[in-house]
């Protein structure tokens, strides 16, 4: 088979898209496009997606409903961070500088008026040596025996 974007001769192509068109290209230049799914690819696909849902019911069923905790950033993130910054008698620019920022996002972050990203939130922990997040729990759910058939509320809470 022959690469239709660099016209080497190889054993496999892959389908990708590049620019809108589909085409059959080789390992190496399967990186300039995105891979085509081919009907057996995605039934494959379907198929391990469904099994994961079928083993999240059966895994509610067992156990009667489940109690899921998460992260979450604190409701007082924005005290956490100023009440910490006072106490290591840290101007807004002394921080900014320490975690690599400007000082308007620590007068923002202070303010409520923007939310740390990740990478930010871990910075401020880190230097301050406070905590920002919080566990959330749920209320268990509960559940009650279905036909196993899918619905769209599962695909939902797959990707939640």
């Amino acid at each position: 088979m022959t690469c239709e974007l660099c016209g080497k001769d190889v054993g496999k192509t892959t389908t990708v898209k590049v620019e809108g068109s589909e085409m059959e290209v080789c390992g190496e230049c399967k990186k300039y496009g995105k891979e085509v799914l081919t009907s057996e690819k995605k039934n494959q696909s379907t198929q391990e997606v469904l099994q994961r849902i079928k083993e999240k019911k059966s895994s509610r069923r067992s156990s009667g409903g489940y109690e899921e905790s998460t992260e979450e950033l604190a409701l007082d993130y924005s005290e956490r961070i100023e009440s910490a910054r006072l106490e290591n008698d840290l101007t807004q620019e002394e921080l900014a500088k320490r975690i690599n920022e400007k000082k308007s996002v620590i007068a923002k972050l202070e303010r409520e008026d923007m939310r740390p990203s990740e990478d930010l939130r871990k910075k401020l922990e880190t230097t301050l040596d406070i905590k920002l997040t919080e566990k959330i729990k749920s209320a268990p759910t509960k559940t009650t025996e279905k036909s196993d058939g899918i619905t769209i509320g599962d695909l939902i809470e797959e990707d939640t």
